[in-house]
This record gives C-alpha cells, structure tokens and sequence, in this order.
C-alpha cells in the first residue's frame, strides 16, 4: 500500500514538475491605441513540432493587428487568422523538420489594438478544446494555460444595467432560458447576452431568450446572464436554475 501512494505521489509530482504550460503576459495601453504582449511556452520535457491556438479576448474590444515569432521558434511558418466571432487561430509548424525544443520563454510577440475610447480591462486566453501540442509523431501534447491581462485607460464607460427576471425552464437535453432587459435602448446601446452556466461562459444571445443543448438527462444547471455592449458589460443577472427531463420507456405487458 506504501508503495502504491508512493508511485501516485511521484507520478502527481512528475506530471506537475514537466507539464506543458502556456502563459500570457499582461499590458497597459491607452485607448485606441495598441500594445504587445507575448505568449510564453514552458515544456520542459517535450519537443513539440506542431502548434494551433484559437486566442480569445474578452470583451472584445479590439483585435491582434499583428504576430510574429520569437528566436525559439525560428525555422517555423506562422499563419494566423481573425475569426467572425473576434478570436484569433495561429497555426505555427515546421516544413523541415524544426521543433520547439524543451524550455520556457516566449513564442510569440502579439501586436493587440484597441477599438474602444473607454477604459477595461481585457482577458487574452486559449480556447483549450481548439488548441493543440504535437510531437513530431502527431501525438497531442497535455498542456495548462494562464490568460493575461491588458488594461485600457480611456474615458469611464457608461454603465449597463443588470437584466432581470431571469428564468430557466428544463427540457429533454436542453434548458430555456428567457429574461427582461430593463436598459433603455435611447440611452445604452446593447448589443448582446453572455450566457453563464454553473460560472463558465457557453453562449452569446442577441434576444432576450437563449436555448442550451446538448445537455445531460435528470441533472440540475444553473445560468446566470450579463448584457453588453462593445465597451461595457453589466454585473451578473440572479442565478437560475432547471433540471433536464428524462425519457421514460414504459415497460412491456403481457409477456408470454
């Protein structure tokens, strides 16, 4: 028993000291105006040879003008291109034979411009599900990631008020969600609902109703909504939450 916690022990411990780790780093910029930061790469065990990040913002007030590589990854073609919903993918790989040997330090210098007159701060992070770390064999390469932060100093944001009466009614394999939005049109400009389930984003609705699918039968979420615009975001709405149906087969009678 003694050695079995020991192993596990070691193994957590390994796995901790040598796992792949993707940081930002933070920045201040004026509004409108733009600033660098960089993405740092610490894989102290592992030769990667192929790299694919979705980078998002958030809020999106603004976009990455520009990418270039660091010395680490010399040798290696960058391609990157801005998406509609405002996220960044940077494909990064090697036509001979280069890889990223282990080590830490940055990969990559990103040029961000603000779009916006007011003041926020803005959280860069990779979209885990559709970024990727490979071995020159193609095998996936297990990885953590840090966001960063750029803060924009400009004039102060006209506040979004709090939506309210927000409502959660369950279905089979989904969740309906409808609220009331109390900002006056005439005077603040909302271009949108970010939808929160159980704290994590999952979704953006442009009305006043949003539905979440795809989700597990007889199990309990919990949804919170924020209104924005592109300069502002609103405190979380009251939580509410809805249990999925479940199907029930009706047993067969009259067995013989």
């Amino acid at each position: 028993m003694k050695k079995f916690l020991a192993t596990i022990i070691y193994l957590l411990f390994f796995n901790f000291i040598y796992s792949n780790t993707l940081e930002f780093t933070n920045t201040q910029i004026n509004a409108n105006n733009s600033g660098t930061i960089q993405l740092l790469v610490d894989n102290p065990a592992d030769a990667i040879a192929g790299l694919q990040f979705q980078i998002l913002d958030y809020p999106n007030q603004g976009y990455f003008s520009d990418v270039t590589s660091t010395e680490r990854l010399e040798g290696f073609t960058i391609e990157s291109n801005e998406q509609e919903d405002g996220s960044l993918i940077v494909l990064a790989f090697s036509l001979t034979g280069e890889v990223l040997d282990p080590g830490s330090g940055p990969i990559l210098n990103l040029v961000y411009q603000s779009t916006s007159q007011y003041s926020s701060e803005i959280s860069v992070s990779v979209l885990e599900t559709t970024s990727f770390l490979g071995t020159s064999t193609g095998e996936a390469l297990q990885f953590n990631t840090i966001p960063g932060l750029i803060t924009v100093s400009g004039e102060e944001p006209p506040p979004i008020q709090t939506v309210e009466n927000l409502s959660a009614v369950g279905g089979f394999g989904n969740v309906s969600l409808v609220w009331d939005d109390p900002n006056d049109p005439t005077i603040t400009d909302v271009t949108g609902y970010h939808i929160f389930r159980d704290g994590n984003i999952v979704g953006v609705a442009t009305s006043a109703n949003y539905t979440d699918q795809g989700l597990d039968q007889a199990t309990e979420y919990c949804y919170t909504v924020t209104a924005f615009n592109d300069s502002s975001e609103s405190e979380e709405s009251n939580q509410s939450c809805a249990t999925t149906t479940e199907i029930y087969l009706e047993e067969p009678l009259n067995l013989t």
